[in-house]
This record gives C-alpha cells, structure tokens and sequence, in this order.
C-alpha cells in the first residue's frame, strides 16, 4: 500500500511539474509576444489619434482613453497627397513581377543543375564572367571607339572560353550552384552605384522595368537556395516514367514538378516578395518620382518630420497610417506562408 501511494505521489508530482512549466513557458511566450507586438500596435493607435492626444498624450486604448478619428487614413488615401496609392502600386506591380520571374528562373535553374550533369572549364567560365563584365562596361561608356574596343575583347574572350571548356579543371553542378549563391555575398551598396550607371546610360532611370530586373537578380541566389531541397536532389518517379512516355523537360517541370511542390513554391514566392517589398537601397536610387515604392517614399517622409524637429501631431498620425499600410501586406504573406509551410509538413508526414 505504501509504495503504491509513493508512486501514484510521484506521477501526481511529475504532472505538476509538467504544468507549471508548461504554464512558465506560455508565460515567457506571451510576454516576449506583448514585447515584440507593442510597437506595431502603439503605431496603430497613433494612426487613429488626432492631434490633441498626440501632443498631450500618452494615451492607450481606442474608446477608453481617446476616440478614435479617421482623418490620417483618409488623408493617406487621398490621391492628391502624396500619392501614397501610387507608391503602394508600384511596390505590388513591381514586387509580384520581380517574384514571378524570380521563382520561375530559379526553379528552372534548380531543375537543371539537379537533373542534368554539368562540366565547365573553370578557365572558360572566368572568361565567360570577364566577358560579361566588358559587356556590361560597353553600356556604361559613350565613346564609340571604347564600345568597338569593348565589343571586340567581349568576342576575343568568348572566343578563348570556347577553346578552353575541355581542358583545365571543371566546375561541376555543385560548384556551379556554389558561384550563383555566391553572387549574394556582395552587399548591395557595392553593386548600386554600377547599376545606376548602368540604368542611366540605357534610358532606364526611374522605370519600373530597372527594378524589376534588379530586385530578380538580387533576389535569384536566394530562391535558388530555397528551391534546392523543394525540387530535390534527383528526379522522381513521376518524372521519370513521364520521360519514358515521351514528354519533354518543359512539360515535365510545369505540368508535373510544379503540381506536386506547388505549396512549397508558393511560400518561397511570398518570402521572395516579401524581400522585394522591404527593399530600399536600390528604389532609393533608381527611382525618383513616378516609381517611387514604399520604402524610400515612407524615409523621405521620416525624413521631413525630423528637418521640422517634431513635426505637429496630425502629421505623425498620417505616417503611422503609412505605416501601417506597409506592414499588413507582409504580415499577410507571412501568414500564408506559414499556412503553406504547415500543409507541406502536414502532407510530409501523411506520406
């Protein structure tokens, strides 16, 4: 008897124990949660604000302690100031086409470099990069004698990298899925000023098609990274029973791949833009007016506030509007990108 109530005593212990540090950790989570959503909430709550309880605040609830006015929203929305509708525009036009062309390059590349084998000369791809560089040069000069100059060592080269793709060391799919994510290395503050040079001799400043191809590439090592376990090291089944039925690569990457991974995909596109529609550096310097994004266009306004030390409480509130209209489309596809990660391991396991 005595030792069947020690043991019903330690099982009754041990539960305890598992409650209160269960209830410890929700604790601990719900603070840190309340620590990391304060922010965001007091900048909502600044956007309903008027002035009065800016300036002689602080106050915290809608209702309780202040009444809430729509005025920052509908300033914001108006098209006349500031056009801040245009901004969200142009970050959603140029950000779901940047995606599009982002995760179709690289899964098309992660195709490739996992189902076919590779051998490049490394000779021959330092001359094929050093061709592209003198290529790239040819656009930025506006002597005609340098752009002849530079188009034929373009050729010399290219023809060299022809002569050299057999011989010398090789550079297989591993190496070469290596260099393309080692092109993110670089910072972009170091390839801005290049390709603003780039944009401005080719006509292309403050176009939506420079940010377009710029966000693609800056954001391609990335997908590519992403896309490698999604697409898997080597074909499946299906794929290669559809090869033995005749269909080609093309068919098979979009209508069979792309079906079976498309949950996986679509929350590598939502992080892809979600990259795309917090980027500053290059919209800051390759758009001015008409394609201005978000980013820069909410700096410019902080910008403002601090030249007029402060500013008056009414303007804050049209910035924390502003804000508030920038952050709830990532929030969304964080969202939704969760629920695609969490169908795909849901659908793991049942497999």
């Amino acid at each position: 008897m005595m030792q069947h109530l020690a043991t019903a005593s330690g099982v009754r212990f041990r539960k305890m124990r598992v409650i209160l540090s269960d209830v410890l950790t929700y604790v601990v989570l719900g603070l840190w949660t309340i620590v990391c959503l304060f922010p965001l909430y007091w900048v909502a709550v600044t956007s309903l604000k008027g002035e009065p309880e800016i300036m002689q605040g602080p106050f915290f609830l809608p209702f309780v302690d202040f009444t809430p006015s729509g005025i920052a929203w509908r300033y914001i929305l108006d098209p006349v100031n500031d056009q801040l509708p245009m901004r969200f525009f142009n970050s959603t036009l140029i950000g779901l086409a940047s995606t599009l062309l982002t995760v179709l390059i690289g899964g098309l590349a992660v195709y490739g470099l996992t189902r076919f084998r590779y051998t490049v000369a490394w000779m021959g791809f330092l001359l094929i990069l050093l061709a592209v560089a003198l290529a790239s040069c040819a656009f930025v000069v506006s002597a005609v004698g340098l752009q002849v100059f530079f188009a034929a060592a373009v050729g010399l080269l290219l023809l060299m990298a022809a002569g050299f793709k057999d011989h010398g060391p090789a550079l297989r799919n591993g190496g070469i899925l290596v260099a393309m994510l080692a092109t993110r290395i670089l910072p972009p503050v170091v390839v801005v000023l290049p390709i603003y040079t780039m944009a401005q001799h080719m006509g292309l400043l403050d176009t939506r098609l420079v940010l377009i191809l710029t966000y693609t590439a800056s954001n391609l090592p990335i997908a590519v990274w992403l896309l490698v376990p999604v697409f898997g090291k080597t074909a499946t089944d299906q794929e290669e029973a559809a090869q033995l039925d005749g269909a080609s690569h093309i068919e098979i990457f979009f209508t069979i791949l792309l079906p079976m991974v498309a949950a996986s995909v679509s929350a590598v596109g939502l992080l892809v833009f979600i990259l795309c529609w917090n980027e500053y550096l290059f919209a800051a310097y390759l758009s001015s007016t008409s394609t201005m994004t978000l980013p820069p266009w909410v700096m410019g306004q902080m910008s403002i506030k601090e030249a007029q030390v402060g500013g008056d409480g009414q303007e804050w509130a049209q910035l924390s509007a502003a804000i508030i209209f920038m952050v709830v489309p990532v929030l969304a596809c964080i969202a939704l990108a969760q629920r695609f990660l969490r169908r795909t391991f849901l659908w793991g396991r049942l497999l």
